[in-house]
């Protein structure tokens, strides 16, 4: 590959999204491309994150892919910010579009929703410099919520070499902005394939770790923002453009034994990976077609909190590690309120105050359910005087963007400290069961606590088939009120039957 210092010739775009000819690029500057389609509400604090940038050499060029809210009027508030309209082609062909327009010797692509670091850029280009051959250079990123509440940074790989390799097993780069490539790289790799409705960026990555170097470092240059609206949350959709994808490169992996095992690793990785996806989306449907809305239900989860989003049903962790788990710290004071930007729509959270010797006695509790329909409303509760209390308004949380907001409220009553703990689904036990009798064990346990319904998931059958003493246990006392051998099996808990079962099949 050409560095950047290489001379290029005219500017234009092929059909197929690579640069041909293009002329020599503005030293240093950075392109920061925004592709925008109805992101309006979310597209300010994009553009704002480059605009506060501690590199100072950038160009910000604003795509609008056709978009029909006000979009335009926001980019209207942004002198610097290069507008360029486009009727609605997708995410990929906006992409080509900027870098069409673009007049940077280094290029970074940032969706609307998501945002870049202050050192973002900075950080970029001295990694291309430090490293003259490599194509591009990627990093990690930090979750957000709706708000713009940042979580806390994720568990992320830092790949050192054989970046092809690891690309085809799977994708560690998670976030697009994480990622600045040299420009004059795609003058021999094309540009975001127009094709996918998905996965594009990991079709990028793959073609150009093919046949070029790449760098990889562990510093946190951008956010990603987590929401209900997002492509990736379509798992089926996804799941079919990202074995496109891999699909693709099957003729320059065949003729090696290495490439080949990648390969086929990375096509059993996404399958397992989406359908994984795919199950918990379908075990939502079964819990919100079978179970009445105020069920308490025992999850066998692997201590996978997504299998907790039951759409606003009790969830609890089965089994459980140990009943008088309290969860992990939220607040601590005799009385006080704290916002809570992270309400997750379908999910449950336990909120109880502790107070006494030793924070011995439960003062207090509230469940608090994020749902996406849900109206806030405007009757609040008298707060009782004299007395402990624990409070949160709205609740339930309105969450029609993946995540809501609410305010907790609390007073220990007695102007003594208290503190306040927060949990989904009480604590995983992670210890596989020594035989049945424990299996049983953990299951009356559960049941005594007041669970109604225990759930098994699909990746949880083999509690059936390891633990036989346990499966007679649960089918001669609880009736089976779904089976689907692909997504879930419920037992009823509530009423012990001396029959066998009964069930009905779920359908989709």
């Amino acid at each position: 590959m050409n560095s950047a210092n290489t001379s290029k010739h005219s500017a234009a775009i092929s059909v197929d999204g690579s640069l041909k000819g293009v002329s020599m690029p503005e030293s240093g500057l950075v392109s920061a491309i925004i592709p925008c389609y109805n992101q309006a509400h979310f597209l300010h604090e994009a553009i704002e994150s480059v605009l506060a940038q501690s590199y100072p050499n950038f160009e910000i060029i604003l795509v609008n892919d056709g978009s029909t809210d006000s979009t335009a009027d926001v980019v209207r508030r942004y002198s610097p910010v290069r507008y360029v309209y486009q009727e609605n082609a997708g995410l990929s062909s906006a992409r080509n579009t900027g870098l069409k327009k673009s007049r940077g010797e280094y290029v970074v692509f940032l969706d609307a929703d998501d945002r870049l670091l202050p050192e973002a850029l900075q950080v970029g280009v001295d990694c291309l410099r430090e490293h003259p051959d490599c194509g591009f250079a990627s990093g990690h990123c930090r979750f957000i919520l709706p708000d713009g509440v940042s979580l806390p940074k994720p568990e992320q790989r830092c790949v050192a070499s054989d970046h092809y390799l690891e690309l085809l097993r799977g994708n560690y780069i998670w976030c697009p902005g994480s990622v600045i490539y040299r420009r004059s790289m795609f003058e021999v790799v094309r540009g975001f394939d127009t094709s996918l409705g998905a996965a594009e960026d990991y079709d990028l990555y793959l073609r150009v770790t093919r046949d070029h170097p790449i760098f990889c470092h562990n510093q946190v240059v951008a956010g990603y923002r987590l929401h209900s609206s997002s492509m990736s949350t379509d798992h089926s959709l996804m799941l079919r453009n990202t074995l496109k994808a891999l699909g693709s490169q099957w003729n320059f992996v065949k003729g090696s034994d290495r490439h080949i095992e990648a390969f086929e690793s990375g096509k059993k990785h996404w399958q397992s990976y989406y359908g994984y996806l795919q199950m918990a989306d379908r075990i939502v449907a079964v819990v919100r077609d079978n179970l009445p809305p105020n069920a308490i239900v025992a999850v066998a989860t692997g201590g996978d909190r997504k299998l907790l989003r039951l759409a606003g049903r009790r969830p609890w962790h089965f089994p459980q590690a140990d009943a008088d788990e309290r969860g992990r710290l939220f607040q601590q004071g005799t009385q006080g309120s704290a916002d809570v930007p992270w309400i997750e729509a379908g999910m449950r959270y336990e909120f109880r105050l502790f107070g006494g010797p030793k924070y011995s006695n439960k003062l207090a509790a509230i469940s608090v359910t994020g749902v996406v329909d849900a109206d806030p409303g405007s009757n609040v509760d008298p707060i009782p005087s004299g007395q402990a209390y624990l409070m949160a308004v709205p609740n339930p949380v309105p969450a029609p963007n993946r995540f809501g907001r609410t305010t907790i409220a609390w007073n220990t009553g007695n102007d003594s400290e208290g503190r306040i703990y927060v949990s989904e689904g009480g604590e995983y036990d992670s210890r596989r069961p020594a035989n049945s009798d424990e299996a049983i064990s953990h299951l009356e346990a559960i049941r005594a606590r007041g669970a109604q319904y225990l759930l098994l998931p699909a990746t949880a059958f083999w509690w059936l088939d390891d633990y036989k003493e346990f499966r007679d246990h649960l089918e001669a006392r609880y009736p089976v009120i779904v089976r689907d051998e692909g997504t879930c099996i419920v037992f009823d808990l509530s009423e012990p039957s001396a029959a066998s079962f009964t069930h009905r099949k779920s359908s989709f």
